[in-house]
């Protein structure tokens, strides 16, 4: 019987491609990086370098060597994107609507998450959305990243339950619903792609089907 959700943040609740827009031209207007780059060219960097799993530290030294900035110059820029990033999180339409759907039916709602722990928790609470969950797990907290089935398990185990009863709602295939479909859970895949892989239970292309999708899994 299922009895409770766990969700992806990035690219499932949160809008993450939007915020970063917000962000960066937030950043190219403050630190004047027109002597560098036109804000297009900016943007559409700082956006996919931002996307790509690296370290932080490795984003800003390329755009750096892209744009020609100076050292000092990247290193402000990182150190302003971490601490104001999260004033720009921007959730997918539809989110706080589901989850409040969810909690009205006093169903436990958890957040699984790869990236640094002071990182996403802020975003988390930008985003409105820490009063709905019930368990946090990031990879930053501890040490361990998905696919990483114990990262799973934390979550299974802060929410009380197990596997058999939760589903998982996250973006990607390699690091959400392969893993979680393995660990015995019901998996939700947060895309608007029609053809999925056999461990894909269900997909969603808009929160606003939510409603009627959990309706059908807990029937």
């Amino acid at each position: 019987m299922i009895t409770c959700i766990l969700f992806d943040l990035d690219d499932t609740l949160h809008d993450k491609r939007a915020s970063l827009a917000k962000c960066g031209r937030r950043l190219f207007e403050t630190h004047e990086l027109n002597r560098y780059a036109s804000e297009n060219d900016f943007l559409q960097r700082f956006v996919d370098e931002n996307c790509i799993i690296q370290p932080k530290e490795q984003v800003f030294a390329i755009l750096a060597a892209a744009f020609g900035i100076e050292q000092a110059g990247a290193q402000q820029l990182k150190a302003e994107f971490d601490h104001t990033f999260h004033h720009h999180a921007t959730p997918f339409p539809g989110v706080l609507e589901t989850l409040e759907f969810l909690s009205s039916r006093n169903v436990p709602i958890g957040c699984v998450t790869n990236g640094r722990d002071f990182f996403q928790r802020n975003k988390i609470t930008a985003l409105g959305i820490a009063p709905f969950l019930d368990a946090i797990v990031t990879s930053g907290e501890l040490g361990i990243k998905k696919p990483d089935p114990r990262i799973f398990h934390a979550a299974l185990q802060q929410l009380g339950i197990v596997a058999a009863q939760a589903v998982f709602c996250g973006d990607s295939l390699k690091a959400d619903m392969k893993p979680a479909r393995e660990l015995g859970m019901t998996t939700i895949w947060k895309s608007a792609l029609k053809r999925a892989p056999e461990y894909v239970n269900y997909v969603l292309p808009e929160f606003s089907d939510f409603p009627n999708l959990w309706q059908t899994i807990t029937a």
